[in-house]
């Protein structure tokens, strides 16, 4: 009768209990190409969600801006003659990486730095004889840089630009004078 040590080195022989080198060395290979592959897709995907945060940041800069020329009064009175006239001023806005208003330039959480342009001829509309005096169109040029009033020139190259249109929400009192 056999003993079970016997028995138990018997059964051992007849299987392998491990991995043959070119079984090791494939499956190794295979996992390098996986690892060196998703390791590649890093640097990509990073700037993807870079790309998108500032996209979001831009949104909500202009539905900032939009919103404060929409809400500030466009009329101003002369009281001498009683004239009204519609004056809309441009204006530099001061944001933070996330897209929210900042005081002043000198805040050090700001990022971007907005110029709004306010066009003071009304744009005509299609289908219009004359511009619309409750419409204007801005002009937005967005910076990222340091030195934003470089930045922001003309043929500096270091801006991107937005045009958007505001409407004058609130026509009632001397507005409908006009």
């Amino acid at each position: 009768m056999k003993s079970i040590t016997a028995a138990f080195r018997s059964s051992r022989r007849n299987f392998a209990s491990a991995f043959t080198l070119p079984e090791v060395a494939l499956s190794v290979g295979i996992a390098t190409i996986c690892l060196l592959t998703l390791m590649g897709m890093v640097p990509f995907g990073l700037d993807s969600i870079r790309h998108s945060a500032n996209k979001q940041a831009e949104a909500r800069m202009v539905q900032t801006i939009t919103s404060f020329y929409q809400t500030t009064p466009w009329v101003t009175q002369d009281k001498g003659s009683g004239t009204t006239k519609i004056e809309l001023k441009d204006k530099m806005f001061f944001f933070d990486q996330t897209g929210a208003e900042v005081p002043g330039a000198d805040d050090t959480d700001r990022m971007y730095t907005v110029e709004a342009k306010v066009e003071q001829v009304p744009p005509t509309i299609q289908g219009d004889n004359w511009g619309n005096p409750y419409l204007r169109k801005l002009r937005l040029r967005f910076t990222d840089r340091p030195n934003y009033a470089e930045a922001l020139k003309d043929n500096s190259k270091q801006f991107s630009q937005r045009s958007v249109w505001v409407a004058n929400l609130e026509q009632t009192g001397p507005m409908a004078k006009l």
